[in-house]
């Protein structure tokens, strides 16, 4: 097991039933008890089991992030990451509107404007500037290592709680040396990142 595979836990169950697989995507049941007829790539199911979490006083939310989402961000929103801080989903919408096609030319995919202001609220200002700093490395181009997934929680008031970067493998299926590097840099900004592994039965 890679430092990589520890971190916090997630509190919904990570096995899985009913496996298929057609055009090389592997699916499995959504139902953590294996039953029901619904079914999702893996990315999917975590998604879903996440968003389906019942917790007095929370409602839990997350999203899929694409592999080149910190060089995204910075070709979508002009200043500085203290300046995004600053912008509502709705200014955040509009942006993301009106830059798409010049972003799609670029092969850039950038999350919504929900996304977006989930991930800078749980990061700050400092993070993000890391981060983008990072992926916009010329060493780096090429590679990535961004995680599956933001997973987060959203107390009454609006605020977030307890956001976590997962990055979600099948059965044997290896982490990446730039995935394991990926988690390892979230986490020593002090953002909460790990592997989640499934288990087939």
């Amino acid at each position: 097991m890679k430092k990589c595979d520890k971190g916090p836990a997630l509190r919904i169950s990570h096995i899985v039933y009913g496996r298929t697989s057609a055009n090389h995507r592997v699916k499995y049941l959504v139902d953590s008890k294996g039953t029901g007829q619904e079914r999702r790539i893996p990315e999917q199911v975590v998604l879903l089991r996440w968003r389906r979490r019942r917790l007095s006083g929370y409602a839990f939310s997350g999203a899929r992030l694409s592999s080149t989402l910190w060089r995204a961000i910075p070709a979508m929103l002009r200043g500085d990451p203290a300046t995004w801080m600053r912008l509502d989903v709705g200014t955040l919408r509009r942006i993301r509107k009106a830059e798409s096609r010049k972003l799609r030319g670029n092969h850039l995919t950038p999350p919504s404007a929900e996304t977006l202001f989930a991930l800078f609220r749980s990061c700050g200002a400092r993070r993000l500037a890391a981060l983008v700093k990072r992926h916009s490395n010329l060493g780096r181009l090429g590679r990535s290592g961004v995680p599956d997934l933001l997973l987060y929680a959203r107390k009454p008031s609006g605020s977030l709680h307890k956001a976590v970067f997962v990055e979600v493998k099948k059965p044997g299926e290896r982490v990446s040396d730039d995935q394991c590097d990926e988690i390892a840099f979230l986490k020593r900004l002090g953002l909460r990142a790990r592997v989640l592994r499934l288990i087939e039965r």
